[in-house]
């Protein structure tokens, strides 16, 4: 299955930790000018998040310096988000939401659950929790909130919620509170996208092990991810942190390509699905995928032609001359839907929608997801 990751997020990796601010606020009604009470405001993957009060007033504090991304929703309201460059200082906002009347109608039109909604119910926890150990053990505890739709030539399957859903991850340790913004699943191609803005929250431990189980299954998570992909690469340390790339060449782009094949130097890649590519066996360097002169500390421009064909190993089997010798489900296809994306320190990526993800990065979704606040821990 291919899937487009899609979260609308641009925070900054903890290294900026240093300066930290406070952000104060007021959500209003654009068009009455009245408080809406209880007003979901958070940045978007992160563990900073609030509700107004009666008022309409929220604070937020500690937010890590650097670019950000404010969400703020209420349900019959269209969601807005801001991006804020925060710093040392206190901030305030006063932000205006417009009411949506398509999305109240919407929620009228689809308040009625149809004889095959559980089916659908079903099918759409496993795309968008995913299907991992981790993901059987996640639970939306509001799943009244969640409208399903399938089109009449039972190819699209469309997604949306009435409200923010309410996820528990008792492997992680977290409590999500998701924004479904879209949610689309074409059936027979297998494309998957989603868009939302995620707040994480974390649980109390009920037991005293709870604390290290955590801490053991979020690295688990993390170690070998997309995010951990590109922060590898953001931060020179591919090679290092496991990672193995080959680039991938479809054959009718160019002569060259055609006189590559001709000569046998290429091979056919790891995953099915991609017969219209071959791959280059040597691995690059990822100085052959980054544009060092636009890049900074703040941000790395990665661009390439074709795919790539990822290839993680964790740690404990990596040989000690640094061979690779990856299992088929530690395989990845990356392939660039524009000309080039920007990685933020953190590995959150954008444009957003202009990365698409197969093989083992796709296989992670919400269940065995992290804030981009996560600082990773070694395995033991």
């Amino acid at each position: 299955m291919k899937s487009l990751l899609v979260l609308f997020v641009l925070v900054t990796f903890p290294n900026f930790l240093f300066a930290q601010g406070t952000l104060k606020g007021r959500v209003i009604n654009a068009e009455d000018q009245k408080p809406l009470p209880f007003a979901n405001v958070f940045l978007a993957n992160t563990t900073k998040g609030t509700t107004t009060s009666d008022a309409g007033a929220f604070t937020l504090t500690q937010i890590p310096a650097g670019t950000q991304e404010l969400v703020v929703s209420y349900v019959g309201f269209q969601t807005q988000t801001l991006r804020i460059e925060a710093n040392n200082s206190e901030q305030s906002l006063e932000i205006k939401l417009k009411p949506n009347p398509n999305q109240l109608a919407e929620i009228k039109i689809k308040s009625k659950l149809d004889k095959n909604w559980n089916q659908r119910y079903e099918q759409f926890t496993s795309l968008f929790l995913g299907t991992t150990e981790n993901a059987r053990r996640t639970k939306i505890l509001n799943p009244e909130a969640v409208w399903i739709n399938e089109d009449s030539t039972k190819t699209w399957i469309t997604v949306g919620s009435r409200e923010p859903l309410l996820i528990e991850c008792p492997a992680l340790g977290y409590r999500i509170k998701y924004q479904l913004e879209g949610f689309a699943y074409h059936q027979k191609q297998g494309y998957l996208s989603y868009i939302g803005y995620p707040v994480y929250e974390e649980m109390t431990p009920k037991r005293s092990s709870d604390s290290t189980t955590w801490q053991k299954n979020r690295a688990m998570a993390y170690y070998g991810s997309l995010t951990h992909f590109l922060r590898s690469i953001h931060e020179g340390k591919m090679e290092e942190e496991g990672f193995k790339i080959q680039q991938m060449v479809e054959l009718k782009s160019s002569p060259l390509n055609a006189l590559l094949w001709q000569s046998e130097k290429l091979s056919n890649p790891v995953l099915t699905g991609f017969e219209r590519y071959k791959v280059i066996p040597e691995f690059q360097p990822a100085s052959a995928i980054v544009v060092a002169r636009l890049s900074t500390k703040e941000q790395t421009i990665l661009s390439f032609q074709g795919g790539l064909q990822v290839s993680y190993v964790e740690k404990k089997n990596r040989s000690a001359a640094g061979e690779v010798n990856s299992r088929r489900d530690q395989i990845s296809v990356v392939e660039l839907m524009s000309q080039m994306v920007k990685i933020k320190p953190n590995g959150q990526f954008f444009p957003v929608m202009d990365l698409l993800v197969s093989g083992a990065f796709s296989h992670q979704k919400v269940a065995d997801s992290l804030p981009f606040d996560y600082v990773p821990t070694e395995l033991p």
